[in-house]
């Protein structure tokens, strides 16, 4: 597709107008992200979306404004930027879940893509390839995000929510420059900027931005209120230090039935199951019983059991993936990094060293 010196200039100053909101507003929401992280500063996981919002402008900057389109430095650029935005999203939302399984990959992808952009920028003067390859690897990385949220979603429909943006997220990374560009049919390197694609891109990007934020904002006020909500019913009054050990009774004995086997169990469904509120059931988890999430004092009891099972000598022929699963344990990737955190060695030379006489290594807490 061709367009004409006019509308080139015209496009490019809107571009120019649009390239430098979009990094203001990024910036203002770092801010405000950074301003959260203040009165939470035990939650590291806000500096980790003020960091994202940060790049993120930065990269909006340079593909708008700063570089040309034509220049390798502009596709290194705003790669770099785009990919630290995508990787500290990762880790912020995987770090509040208390699952971060493919950090190692979302790694590798970014990094492995980075030559793989620029050789195709220097031997095409087309961009198509290029954006198609760039917006997949950025629909990897959200969608390795979306699977941490969904393992340890909650019973607040702001995590399933924020689950489904991620998700609808990766879908138009995909779709977007595939669907455009089949529209606008080749487009080069210098017409980039000018493209239908490029003020569809602006306009996304705005939306995504305004969303995302909204909702991170109202994930991190969610995580406030109930730290404020812990706070005070964990504060003694008359009667409280009683009532106080009987839920702590009364969340064991629960557990204890083999309520933890259950691949899918919820927060939501534990404190149907005890009778507490999930704002104290969150407190009793965390500030008594010491445990930094519910996916943590979950695990601690499939691994009790699992430990006990390897240990056994009825078990020995039992695989350990059988053990795993029937503990609870619903992916065995998972199971084996955490059971190698808890106690230093994996599953099957954990059971090669118990099965021989000798004290077994005990699950703390």
């Amino acid at each position: 597709m061709r367009v004409n010196s006019n509308e080139v200039l015209d496009s490019s100053m809107s571009q120019q107008i649009i390239g430098l909101l979009n990094p203001l507003l990024a910036v203002t929401f770092s801010l405000t992200f950074f301003a959260f992280w203040l009165v939470q500063k035990d939650k590291r996981y806000i500096l980790a979306f003020a960091g994202a919002y940060l790049a993120f402008g930065a990269g909006i900057f340079v593909s708008n404004v700063a570089i040309g389109a034509e220049s390798s430095w502009h596709v290194f650029g705003t790669h770099l930027f785009y990919s630290i935005s995508a990787l500290l999203l990762f880790r912020g939302v995987s770090e509040r879940a208390g699952h971060q399984s493919g950090t190692l990959l979302a790694l590798v992808i970014l990094a492995g893509i980075t030559p793989v952009l620029i050789w195709i920028h220097s031997v095409s003067g087309l961009a198509n390839l290029r954006i198609i390859v760039a917006n997949a690897s950025y629909a990897a990385i959200v969608l390795l995000a979306a699977g941490n949220l969904w393992h340890n979603r909650n019973s607040h429909r702001l995590d399933y929510w924020l689950f489904i943006l991620f998700i609808l997220m990766a879908i138009q990374f995909v779709v977007r420059p595939a669907a455009v560009l089949a529209v606008e049919g080749e487009l080069l390197n210098s017409e980039y900027r000018g493209s239908v694609y490029y003020s569809v891109l602006n306009l996304v990007l705005s939306f995504i931005t305004l969303m995302m934020a909204i909702t991170l904002f109202a994930v991190c006020g969610l995580d406030y209120v109930r730290a404020q909500a812990g706070k005070v019913s964990k504060r003694p009054s008359g009667s409280d230090p009683v009532s106080h050990d009987e839920k702590i009774r009364q969340l064991r004995e629960v557990m204890e039935t083999g309520l933890f086997r259950e691949h899918d169990l919820t927060l939501n469904q534990l404190c149907q199951k005890t009778g507490i509120h999930e704002y104290q059931l969150r407190a009793l988890i965390n500030q008594e019983m010491g445990y930094r999430n519910f996916r943590e004092f979950l695990n601690s009891y499939r691994l009790r059991e699992v430990q006990a099972h390897l240990s056994r000598p009825e078990f020995e022929t039992v695989p350990i993936t059988t053990i795993a699963l029937d503990a609870g344990f619903n992916s065995i990737p998972s199971f084996n990094r955490v059971f190698k955190a808890e106690f230093g060695v994996s599953p099957s030379e954990y059971r090669a060293e118990n099965q021989q006489p000798g004290a077994a290594r005990q699950v703390s807490g």
